[in-house]
């Protein structure tokens, strides 16, 4: 081992001791308010931390002192990119400790009333903002070339790093709980272990998705057996504070918060500080740290201060290892006869308190030119189109590009969503995320791009209205997505409904709920058995979650008919292939189809439609049925504009493009997502990508910084992503999930998981705060099964107004 790696163990120990320690003393802080009732209680639970809070922030410190001297480039990167943050925590801190130290001076209600603010605030403040911190440090900040940091406040806040402050606050808060049930006695020992009970749950489950996020974005082997350590250490805890076995659940709630920083640590090496700029850029253990010489000092320094700070540390906490109570606090039970905060006498081990040591301005949509900033035209604002453009925003320098982004739509849909919208789980509006104001420092197009010309760099678009315009460009970034893949097969066209997108979502919806109303209202048993017949084809993710959805909400409608029952309803889902998902592999797939069939789902392998002419589907391993309701889910193909765009397609219709994904002989051109063929170099030679939405995004990501690499005249970045799993919902509580290869879930905590992991995933704050609102509203409350077909036809009141027809002639309304 060389001497920066050892010394990357050495700081990662010093940073993962002082959380340790001063998370429960944070947690202490926070605690105050919640806690303790009177101002005696108030003093207990600052008295078990009095004699340690300014010990343990000798183990700050040592690691900054260490990071200082051992790895002065990422010192200084540290101090220029934070300095608000650290300047925020470091003012808390000594607040905090003048607080501890002043409190007790005056007998005021007021003045002690507003120290207890201090420390309040001064600890939830800084325990917040390190999660904040170390989630930037993992996650990767700005670094240019020159090792400074490149960008401002704004960017250290992003869903990721303000998560990873979440965790810790509550996970500290946790922490100090567990420590409280062990230090004291009485009435505010069995609250502490309440509080605990509480923040438990919180603390595993925030765990799981910044973990997992960290995991999914940085992790490796060794990280996530930390993760799992974690886990494991969270869960013991909260069991054993159950018992009453304090001293074991503050040991595990130790261990939860050192196996978190360690997961952090083992994800961040070898580097110290990555660059979302350029890997080329990040600080690593070897171009960050001091000479061999100064390393080799500090090593001997080390191995006799450490063992220094550790022993005077473990002396403190022996000596004052008793529980402490109110019978501690001197005139605590007679005001009368003593000030109720008297400074106890360390006699009593009481704990006396020791002496304390850019404005974001839309860029303007201009003609490309040689004074002019270049255009980035991206065509598409799916998932691919989104996140480059908004990568592009965030990283480009003012004016150095003007970005453009033409979607037909002004909105990008999430679209593992979908089968959730059509099952009324998911507000249709809070799928989507608008485009214009995602997207604040681009200028957004609505229309077509129906032609490109690469010899004039020109770019022809056809807008709702009015006619169509030529735009110029200098890079283009070809991001159209893709469509649902159809065969010719009578009638499906004039009869079925696609799943790719909110429209067809919330249609199908909309008619699986108008046919029982219909049939619920009709005496006729043929319109009846047709009416409850639902025809799902395609057995990959989108059919399989869709059936299971749709099935489940037109279980919970049932019980509002008098004349429908679910026996009554006849599902159907078709698969050409032999097993249904079978990116889960067959163990699952299997497991899946007989979970399907146990609710009544027909699961019919290696056979397809033939035909369905007038709404009569006819399978070719020789079932007929009559249905109202088709649905079409058999894969997807490119977008069939890029044959208009002159660009190189594989033998399936994709872009062909390279690992960088440049296409192929063109230097100005770049696609990814599920119109491009994208080479898969963690699988090998010969792999393509899956069109999904987890390589869509991360693709979206290396092909911004390769775009301004390119405008920059730097190296361009291969992709490179091993895939880290899948997970599917078959229902409310019922779903099956596959992570990194290895690990399989069914039933209730895959459905979890599957929610966790896409309402993480989905664009913008604003709309997963929208998303886990639904789900947490439906846990309160019924679905909504109240179905809106009218709305396919908006106009039909108005017109039936103005032009009176015979109610008996509009009566049937079924397609």
């Amino acid at each position: 081992m060389h001497l920066h790696d050892l010394w990357f163990v050495l700081i990662a120990f010093l940073w993962i001791g002082y959380f340790f320690l001063e998370g429960f003393d944070f947690g202490i802080g926070v605690l105050t308010k919640t806690l303790a009732r009177g101002r005696p209680e108030k003093r207990v639970l600052i008295n078990t931390i009095g004699p340690v809070w300014d010990g343990n922030e000798v183990w700050l410190l040592s690691a900054v002192g260490a990071t200082f001297a051992a790895f002065p480039d990422w010192y200084a990167t540290l101090l220029s990119g934070f300095y608000l943050p650290f300047l925020l925590i470091l003012v808390c801190l000594i607040v905090r400790g003048v607080a501890f130290e002043y409190r007790h001076k005056r007998s005021e209600e007021r003045w002690q009333r507003n120290w207890e603010h201090a420390i309040f605030w001064c600890s939830l403040i800084p325990a917040f903002t390190w999660g904040v911190v170390f989630a930037n440090i993992v996650g990767g900040v700005p670094i240019g070339a020159d090792k400074e940091y490149a960008g401002d406040l704004l960017d250290l806040l992003t869903p990721y790093t303000l998560l990873g402050g979440t965790f810790t606050l509550v996970l500290f808060t946790f922490h100090g709980a567990v420590f409280a049930a062990l230090k004291t006695v009485g009435g505010i020992r069995g609250r502490a272990r309440h509080q605990a009970r509480v923040l438990g749950p919180g603390a595993l489950a925030l765990a799981l998705v910044f973990l997992g996020w960290t995991q999914a974005d940085h992790g490796n082997g060794r990280s996530l057996a930390a993760t799992w350590v974690v886990c494991l250490a969270l869960g013991a805890a909260l069991a054993l504070n159950s018992r009453a076995r304090e001293g074991w659940a503050f040991a595990l709630s130790g261990t939860g918060v050192a196996a978190a920083f360690t997961a952090l640590f083992l994800g961040l090496y070898p580097d110290v500080m990555p660059s979302t700029l350029s890997p080329l850029w990040s600080l690593t253990t070897g171009n960050a740290a001091s000479s061999p010489y100064t390393l080799g000092i500090m090593t001997w320094v080390a191995l006799i201060v450490t063992p220094l700070v550790m022993a005077y540390q473990a002396f403190t906490y022996w000596v004052f290892r008793r529980r402490i109570g109110i019978q501690h606090i001197p005139g605590a039970k007679s005001p009368q006869s003593a000030p109720a905060d008297a400074r106890p006498s360390t006699r009593q081990r009481s704990g006396a308190l020791t002496p304390a040591a850019p404005s974001r301005k839309g860029l303007i949509m201009t003609d490309t030119g040689a004074t002019k900033p270049p255009r980035i035209l991206i065509v598409g604002g799916g998932y691919v189109g989104l996140y480059t453009a908004m990568r592009l925003g965030k990283k480009l320098r003012g004016q150095e590009a003007t970005v453009t982004v033409v979607d037909p739509r002004s909105y990008m849909t999430y679209l593992p969503f979908l089968p959730e919208a059509a099952g009324g789980n998911v507000a249709d509006r809070n799928l989507v995320a608008p485009l214009r104001p995602a997207l604040n420092r681009a200028e957004v197009v609505t229309g077509h791009v129906v032609a490109v010309d690469h010899s004039r760099r020109t770019a022809t678009v056809m807008p709702p209205a009015g006619d169509g315009y030529e735009l110029g460009f200098d890079y283009l970034v070809v991001a159209t997505g893709s469509v649902s893949r159809t065969f010719p097969i009578p009638g499906l066209a004039e009869h079925a409904i696609g799943l790719k997108t909110v429209e067809e979502a919330i249609s199908l919806r909309n008619h699986v709920l108008w046919q029982l109303d219909k049939a619920d209202s009709t005496t006729d048993p043929e319109i009846r058995r047709k009416a409850l017949t639902f025809v799902f084809v395609g057995g990959g993710f989108a059919g399989v979650e869709a059936v299971g959805e749709v099935e489940d909400m037109a279980r919970d409608a049932a019980k509002n008919y008098r004349n429908i029952s679910r026996d009554d309803m006849r599902f159907v889902l078709v698969e050409a292939a032999h097993r249904i998902l079978p990116e889960m592999g067959p163990d699952l797939g299997v497991w899946t189809k007989e979970k399907l069939e146990e609710r009544g789902v027909e699961v019919y392998l290696n056979t397809s439609m033939k035909s369905c002419t007038d709404r009569c589907v006819v399978l070719k391993n020789g079932v007929e049925t009559p249905a109202s309701t088709i649905v079409w889910t058999a894969g997807v193909k490119p977008s069939p504009v890029l044959s208009a765009f002159g660009l190189p397609l594989g033998p399936r219709g994709h872009i062909d493009t390279a690992a960088t994904l440049q296409v192929q002989g063109m230097n100005h051109v770049w696609s990814a997502g599920d119109n491009a063929q994208v080479p898969d170099l963690a699988v090998g030679e010969g792999a393509w990508c899956p069109p999904n939405a987890q390589h869509a995004c991360r693709q979206a990501t290396v092909l911004a910084d390769n775009v301004i690499a390119r405008l920059r005249g730097r190296p361009q970045k291969e992709y490179r992503h091993k895939n880290l799993g899948a997970v599917a919902s078959i229902g409310l509580h019922k779903g099956v999930a596959i992570m990194f290869g290895k690990f399989r879930l069914k039933g209730r905590s895959a459905w979890w998981f599957h929610r966790l992991y896409h309402g993480a995933m989905m664009p913008t704050m604003n709309r997963k705060l929208r998303v886990f609102l639904d789900w947490t509203l439906a846990t309160f409350l019924r679905r909504e099964t109240v179905g809106l077909p009218e709305m396919a036809r908006p106009r039909d009141a108005f017109v039936e107004a103005a032009h009176p027809e015979s109610v008996l002639q509009l009566a049937d309304r079924s397609s």
